[in-house]
């Protein structure tokens, strides 16, 4: 390998000539550098090393020892071990040991995993919710394997067995599944895992049985929820005479309630305050009006009896159908199903219920027309 071969040819084909010859730097060098290099290397036979930098004299250079670069890792630290020793000092007031460092440098980031809630935890539970004095809410799971055993059970009558919520009384008693004061069912339809039942009955402790109902008759059980009370639908009748209200402020409370003028104020507001007060308050003329705050024991309420009713408007359509109860919309359930509660007084209510397709091509009215009475 002569020189004057070497110097005709380009620096992009000495590099490559270089880098077979192993020789290290070749990047940072000249042309002539790596000229001489490789006849350096070719020469003793071993690769060429040299770190001139343009402008200086390549002998002197060529002849410095370079450090092993292991040597220059370790002298400079990273930028991962420089934030491992800010991070540690953050927190700590002494100063950290080299070992410490190096151990924090090499520990991974810890990074939080993205968690997705599973559809199904393959579990038996039924839950019950109270929603207010009137009314309860139980969701569930069922998992395979309690199924395939309802299915032993029943044998035959699988295939014509319903899904029943069995509500249960169970104020007062340590409820053994047999103790119950009373218990009414429930019919579940659509593949549903969650329903709102209608108790009927205040300030009651309720448990719910989820099964499996045979045309026999049978109930085979499939999972039982917690026991859940009910609130009071009225004030209670307890006072305190720590928390008692002066008579001014009674005064003021029923002057705003428009008490003193029916027509200047909410006559419902009127009433829920004589009703609070225990018929403390005496309606009348205006110059007749007392009041008072209750003092010692509050007196023994006679017998009373009262009655309310309900109405309760539901059904099914289209998921993607947009429905209207007298004139305004509702929303549907994501399988299509609705429900809406009503108060039902004396008289006679009309409740026109339409439903129209998605691409308003098809339309759908029904009107149920119900008439109340009540003789006292």
């Amino acid at each position: 390998m002569k020189k004057t071969d070497l110097l005709t040819r380009s620096r992009k084909s000495l590099l490559k000539v270089a880098a077979e010859l192993g020789i290290r730097g070749r990047s940072r060098m000249r042309k002539s550098q790596l000229v001489k290099a490789i006849l350096q290397a070719a020469r003793t036979g071993t690769p060429g090393v040299t770190t001139e930098a343009p402008g200086q004299r390549g002998d002197r250079l060529s002849r410095r020892p370079t450090r092993p670069l292991r040597e220059r890792v370790l002298v400079r630290r990273s930028w991962r071990e420089q934030q491992a020793v800010v991070q540690h000092a953050k927190y700590e007031a002494k100063v950290a040991e080299p070992a410490k460092v190096a151990e924090l440098a090499k520990a991974p980031a810890s990074r939080p995993e993205k968690m997705e809630l599973p559809v199904s935890y393959q579990d038996d539970r039924v839950v019950l919710l109270v929603r207010d004095p009137y009314w309860v809410h139980a969701y569930w799971e069922v998992s395979r394997r309690t199924l395939i055993k309802a299915k032993a059970a029943l044998k035959e009558d699988w295939y014509g067995a319903t899904s029943i919520l069995r509500v249960y009384d169970v104020t007062g008693l340590d409820f053994d599944g047999r103790n119950a004061n009373s218990s009414f069912d429930v019919e579940i339809t659509g593949g549903a895992s969650n329903w709102y039942v209608d108790t009927g009955v205040p300030n009651r402790t309720y448990c719910v049985d989820l099964g499996l109902l045979s045309p026999s008759g049978k109930f085979v059980l499939l999972a039982r929820s917690n026991k859940a009370t009910t609130p009071r639908d009225a004030p209670s009748e307890a006072f305190d005479e720590e928390w008692m209200i002066p008579d001014w402020e009674f005064e003021k409370v029923y002057a705003l309630s428009g008490g003193f003028d029916i027509g200047a104020g909410s006559i419902e507001l009127k009433q829920l305050m004589e009703k609070a007060l225990g018929g403390q308050i005496s309606s009348g003329a205006r110059g007749s009006l007392a009041i008072s705050s209750p003092v010692g024991k509050p007196e023994v309420r006679g017998f009373w009896f009262r009655l309310g009713t309900e109405l309760i408007v539901y059904g099914a359509t289209e998921p993607d159908a947009k429905v209207t109860l007298q004139g305004r919309p509702i929303q549907l359930q994501p399988d299509g199903t609705f429900s809406v509660r009503y108060a039902l007084p004396d008289g006679t209510q009309v409740i026109p219920a339409v439903a129209e397709s998605k691409d308003g091509l098809e339309r759908r009215t029904i009107t149920p027309i119900i008439t109340k009475k009540t003789e006292r």
